[in-house]
């Protein structure tokens, strides 16, 4: 390979060192911040961290400072395991973390152990240690706890990847679909490139994997910017499509639970003025009877107090939000299709109407903030 397109990709993975690391800043500088952002700036500092292994090695700096080693090896360990929960909780976000997900935490946490202990070494066991993983790769023992973490990480994508195929015959997500299979098909092929490039110590093999992460990155980024909802959209059919195959098994009630929670808390059907028992019941793909029955027993309420209490909550939000929005815009935006309902349902849950609502927390705020003469 010309070694003009050597430098070009050293260039390329060096802008990419920095920023992967700004994109993992970005995921924990969030309002709000929940497990997932945690997650998706540990998979980003990861391909920073391998990103800077590339570099490095290729300079040939690591051999000469071992201490710009550390983490690389529990990057590894970390991005596959990271990636795959970031998506399980995409898909149950009211679940708990399951205990077998915490546990595949466990061959990373090891790995940051040893580079620790590693670390503390004397200066120059760690350079002949490092000179001779390098420069004999093949003959070394640690290269096979390096081929392990790059294999698992493979099989993370490839886990990830088929997830993604399940909904790609769906018209509406096909865009994103085919961006994320890209993505995660594009992954595995740097992991392929860069395994082949450490066992074999051929740089140019170093410099494509490592390009490749970065263009990958450059991507995500981009499609989050055309597409906000990007991986929103995604889970929403992914459950779609999820819950419809658990019908055709019998009726689980923790499946449709999951998936009415999914309508009335994201896509926010509650709104629509027409909404029915038989329409919902639609969505589920269940009878109206089934919806009754699940309702009664497992939600203890009946279809119209169960979307009524959702327009509601969403209402007094606005109440309290947007202070200068008039009443009766509020009571259609929320569902009702007559102020008089939406009057009695509100003080029936509040005990107030939603005019009384609004003064008696204008009044509350007034009274905690009150205006300096």
């Amino acid at each position: 390979m010309p070694d003009v397109a050597l430098k070009i990709m050293l260039e390329i993975i060096t802008f990419g060192v920095g920023f992967s690391f700004i994109f993992a800043i970005a995921q924990v500088c969030r309002k709000n911040l929940g497990l997932s952002n945690y997650l998706n700036f540990l998979v980003f500092l990861g391909n920073s961290i391998i990103q800077l292994m590339v570099v490095l090695k290729v300079r040939n700096v690591i051999q000469e400072y071992p201490i710009t080693s550390f983490l690389s090896l529990s990057a590894i360990f970390f991005i596959g395991p990271a990636n795959y929960l970031y998506h399980y909780l995409l898909l149950n976000p009211e679940k708990p973390v399951p205990v077998k997900l915490k546990i595949q935490f466990a061959p990373g946490a090891a790995a940051l152990v040893c580079e620790i202990i590693f670390q503390a070494l004397p200066i120059d066991l760690k350079k002949q240690y490092i000179k001779g993983l390098i420069s004999s790769p093949l003959d070394h023992w640690f290269s096979l706890i390096i081929a392990s973490g790059a294999i698992l990480t493979f099989i993370y994508f490839l886990i990830m990847l088929r997830l993604a195929l399940t909904v790609l015959k769906s018209e509406s997500i096909r865009t994103q679909v085919l961006i994320l299979l890209a993505a995660f098909f594009s992954t595995m092929v740097s992991i392929i490139f860069l395994s082949f490039g450490f066992m074999l110590g051929s740089d140019p093999l170093l410099l494509m994997g490592g390009t490749i992460i970065t263009i990958i990155n450059i991507c995500v980024f981009l499609s989050n910017m055309r597409y906000p909802n990007f991986y929103r959209i995604i889970e929403n059919e992914i459950k779609k499509n999820r819950y419809e195959r658990s019908l055709l098994k019998g009726l689980d009630a923790e499946v449709i639970f999951d998936r009415l929670m999914c309508l009335m808390g994201v896509e926010n059907i509650y709104k629509d003025f027409d909404l029915s028992l038989e329409s919902l019941a639609q969505m589920l793909s269940i009878t109206p009877h089934q919806l009754s029955q699940f309702m009664n027993e497992r939600l203890n309420t009946n279809f119209r107090n169960y979307v009524n209490s959702y327009r509601i909550e969403e209402a007094k939000k606005i109440l309290i939000n947007e202070s200068d929005k008039n009443i009766l815009t509020i009571c259609y935006d929320v569902g009702f299709n007559s102020k008089s309902t939406f009057n009695t349902c509100f003080k029936k849950y509040t005990s107030k109407t939603p005019s009384e609502f609004r003064q008696e927390y204008l009044a509350e705020k007034r009274s905690n903030h009150p205006v300096s003469p």
